[in-house]
């Protein structure tokens, strides 16, 4: 099959996912009891993004990682169900937590699928997770939020792109490391903000000494990762950037949606956001990548 046929067939089934997610988001927002959203910046930030992530599959379309074998599209399921199962473990039926650190192992089922085979099934079980597990936990509809999760699914997915040189993968991971010490720096000067659901002024300083540890766990990582190519070490950083960008999206769409404050974006849902999740990556990504090895077929 030509390469230009084969990119096609890509094209179409990244557009059947997205179409998929879309329908199910439609679906979950009919039926909900939970939060709905109606308004227009919601409908807006779902339409932008959908049709960024058009894009972004036609300017990358030629490198190959979009392609998405029948294996899997069962893979994709798997994790997406296990993602929602998780989540409602662990959301509704358990809500453990260290400290004010939530336990939301489902996280990661978006990072490893997206790095070990495509953005595309990164994306969506990260996405569709997202929905169906806020839905059957009764927390309604988030897009912004689900939105995110998905990317932090897909960018796992993209380092192959950019990851070629070793130097881009210094980079990278420098714009990692530095993105969540800036962040612990902000929280140090300008601790107090409002929280995003009751706008209570609160003290975030623990979420800076969190971010500045995770800085150090992925330094260490970067390290491994340079020297001898740990996958471990490559999961939780390029992970930790999914979430990062994830978040990012999630936190600046809030602001117009939500009409939060930038303090609030940024210190109260953002910079907690981060750090919880890449705690969790950090606790359960060995768990899940030897789950995952245990039970994949040759070729996947």
């Amino acid at each position: 099959m030509s390469l230009e046929r084969r990119t096609t067939r890509w094209a179409v089934t990244w557009t059947t996912i997205l179409a998929v997610f879309a329908l199910l988001l439609l679906l979950a927002n009919r039926f909900t009891e939970g939060e709905r959203f109606y308004d227009v910046p919601s409908m807006v930030t779902v339409a932008v993004a959908l049709a960024g992530l058009l894009v972004l599959q036609r300017a990358t379309a030629a490198s190959g990682l979009w392609r998405v074998h029948t294996r899997q599209i069962g893979l994709m399921a798997a994790g997406t169900l296990i993602y929602v199962l998780l989540a409602y473990i662990f959301n509704d039926v358990l809500a453990l937590s260290l400290g004010p650190v939530p336990l939301r192992p489902q996280i990661c089922i978006p990072i490893l699928l997206g790095y070990a085979l495509t953005p595309a099934v990164g994306f969506f079980a990260g996405a569709t997770g997202s929905l169906l597990g806020d839905f059957v936990t009764g927390w309604g509809v988030f897009p912004a939020w689900h939105i995110g999760d998905g990317l932090t699914g897909l960018v796992p997915g993209l380092i192959p792109l950019i990851s070629s040189e070793r130097r881009n993968l210094r980079y990278l991971s420098t714009a990692v490391i530095v993105s969540m010490a800036l962040t612990a720096a902000v929280i140090f000067v300008h601790p107090r903000a409002p929280e995003p659901w009751t706008g209570e002024v609160t003290n975030f300083s623990f979420w800076a000494w969190v971010l500045l540890v995770e800085a150090v766990i992925m330094l260490a990582n970067s390290y491994l990762l340079e020297r001898v190519s740990v996958v471990l070490a490559g999961i939780n950083l390029w992970g930790a950037l999914g979430i990062l960008v994830g978040h990012g999206f999630t936190s600046l769409a809030h602001i117009w949606i939500y009409e939060y404050s930038v303090g609030t974006a940024l210190i109260g849902e953002f910079a907690p956001a981060i750090a919880a999740d890449t705690l969790n990556l950090i606790i359960f990504a060995p768990l899940l990548l030897a789950a995952y090895n245990a039970v994949r077929s040759p070729g996947t």
